[in-house]
């Protein structure tokens, strides 16, 4: 079914057509909306851990200086002195007074940390832990060529992970320390970047960690650490730099992550945050839009269903019925109440076409009356043609004794003229047809005894209903004005053929033939008034066709392919719904 631009579509349109650029306004609004959160929520992000990389560098720093510092405190590098000198009873009054100076460089920074002595002169340790820190010469050498803070594990107490710090030095050439050389170790414990971290996430929606390039992660307390581990996965995909941001799914969620590194511990301290949490009113706020939007809709779906109803379907009623009456079936009636308005126009265009109806009904039986008596005058001017000669055949053969031929001649010529003298059914089968024309063939055989005959007809369209009196004429006008004037012998051949719908008889013979201007005139004139000029038969069976089959149908005349005279097509539709003229 075509859609057709109507009153209803365009109401439609319009309304589509005013909500389209309200949810593209909106959807823009929405999206710089989002944008602009997520702007601030970068820059909030990088502000805060900025804050926390600086907070944490200068913790860092500030127990890096008082190692760098008691590395040259007199002090202790006098109790180094004693301990090689061997003074045992000084060494004892300088020790305290070294330890209470660890304890008050422990204890004066915000961080629990831990500081050791190591005199590598005299393979001897002095700390603030509770424990006895043993001298490992081995492990120092290799801690001590390490710059930086580094990470420390304990695999017995996880809590008491920490980080560590070298000062002192320097390593000789051969590869051991100096044995003047006093080395301080500080230690901080991971707890306490997990303080820090927790205190980051305190009032935030982020979960923070801190991660460096060997994927050793520290957690805040309350942290998810599959969604941490999943989070550092995606954090070295890409090349880091010093400090920034992306977005990435983890587990069918989206998340902004901020990062920044610092330099004093070689660690990346990062921060996620679910975006759907944070954009969670613009989000409400969109749905609830898309919600209105979608009520607007239902609202203008029903407003558009009873336009339909109460105004489209009588509309559309009302030109189907118009359509037929205008493809003329006047029979046809509306036969359905809108119980609107709309009532009072069926029964106006009901009475109305009962009108119609009744005129156009008298005018067409006038018409057909008219019809029929042209086509029975037709029919009967074609029949008295060649009677006169076959009854003088008949009257000339019997005076000569030819009994046989007298007969034949009665015989063919009583089953011609019970055939067309039958005018009471207007049509027939193309078999019976062809029987009457054999029947004609054969009279004209016996009386000129030089015409020979062919009949190719397919058996599948002998069945195929068609007017009388189609091909008699044709052969007849060969006959008299194509074989007759022609010296010798002649032949007729006939053929059928059908092709889709389209049926095609074909009528050829040798005759004398026409020029090419009187076969054009004679193609002219057949759509023409009949005057004298025309062959009589030819215009008959273009007439006739013309008012069984319309003006798909008619004669075809051209000069034959196969012999020397003329060849003429008849042609017609085979299920073109003709007017049966002769019904009543």
């Amino acid at each position: 079914m075509i859609i057709k631009k109507n009153i209803f579509s365009k109401i439609n349109a319009v309304i589509f057509i005013f909500l389209i650029p309200i949810l593209l306004l909106y959807g823009l609004s929405n999206q710089v909306s989002v944008q602009v959160v997520e702007g601030l929520l970068q820059k909030e992000k990088s502000n805060q851990l900025e804050f926390f990389r600086k907070q944490l560098d200068s913790i860092a720093l500030s127990l890096a200086m008082n190692a760098i510092t008691l590395t040259r405190d007199t002090t202790v590098l006098g109790m180094e002195r004693i301990m090689l000198a061997g003074e045992q009873q000084l060494f004892n009054q300088i020790e305290s007074t070294v330890q209470e100076k660890l304890t008050l460089q422990s204890s004066a920074n915000s961080w629990y940390n831990d500081i050791t002595l190591y005199f590598p002169s005299v393979h001897k340790t002095l700390s603030t832990t509770l424990r006895q820190v043993p001298y490992d010469e081995q492990k120092l050498d290799t801690n001590v060529r390490n710059s930086g803070w580094s990470y420390r594990s304990d695999p017995f107490r996880p809590d008491m992970s920490s980080f560590i710090y070298y000062a002192g030095g320097p390593i000789n050439e051969n590869g051991t320390l100096d044995q003047s050389v006093v080395i301080v170790e500080v230690a901080f414990y991971e707890q306490n970047m997990t303080s820090l971290l927790d205190q980051l996430k305190a009032g935030s929606k982020g979960d923070p960690f801190m991660v460096d390039r060997q994927n050793h992660i520290s957690y805040n307390r309350t942290s998810d650490k599959q969604t941490t581990n999943t989070v550092v996965d995606h954090l070295f995909k890409n090349l880091l730099e010093d400090k920034g941001d992306f977005v990435t799914e983890v587990g069918k969620k989206t998340y902004l992550v901020n990062y920044v590194y610092s330099q004093a511990l070689g660690y990346y301290i990062v921060d996620y945050t679910p975006l759907e949490q944070i954009l969670s009113p613009i989000t409400k706020i969109r749905n609830f839009f898309y919600g209105f939007i979608m009520l607007l809709l239902a609202v203008g779906i029903l407003a558009s269903f009873l336009l339909y109803k109460h105004v489209q379907a009588p509309l559309h009623a009302l030109t189907g019925v118009l359509k037929k009456f205008q493809n003329g079936d006047f029979s046809v009636r509306l036969n359905q109440w809108f119980y609107n308005e709309f009532d009072f126009v069926v029964v106006r265009f009901n009475d109305m076409a009962g009108q119609i109806q009744h005129l156009i009904e008298n005018v067409y039986e006038e018409k057909n009356r008219s019809r029929l008596a042209t086509l029975r005058q037709l029919q009967a001017q074609i029949n008295p043609h060649f009677l006169y000669n076959c009854l003088n055949f008949i009257i000339s053969s019997a005076s000569l004794g030819r009994k046989e031929s007298v007969i034949a001649m009665a015989y063919n010529l009583s089953d011609y003229y019970r055939y067309i003298t039958r005018l009471d059914d207007p049509d027939t089968c193309l078999r019976d047809e062809l029987k009457l024309v054999k029947n004609y063939l054969e009279i004209h055989l016996l009386r000129l005894q030089r015409i020979q005959y062919e009949i190719n007809v397919p058996e599948e369209m002998m069945d195929i209903r068609m007017p009388r009196l189609l091909i008699q004429p044709i052969v007849e006008n060969a006959i008299v004005h194509g074989l007759e004037p022609k010296l010798g012998g002649g032949t007729i051949v006939i053929c059928g053929e059908r092709v889709g719908e389209n049926v095609y008889l074909t009528i050829e013979d040798n005759g004398v033939g026409l020029s090419v201007d009187r076969l054009q005139q004679l193609t002219e004139q057949l759509d023409q008034p009949m005057d004298e000029t025309i062959g009589y038969g030819l215009w008959n069976v273009h007439q006739r066709l013309k008012y069984w089959y319309g003006e798909g149908s008619g004669l075809d005349v051209r000069a034959a392919s196969s012999l020397t005279g003329l060849t003429v097509t008849i042609y017609w539709r085979e299920g073109y719904q003709h007017d049966s003229i002769a019904s009543g």
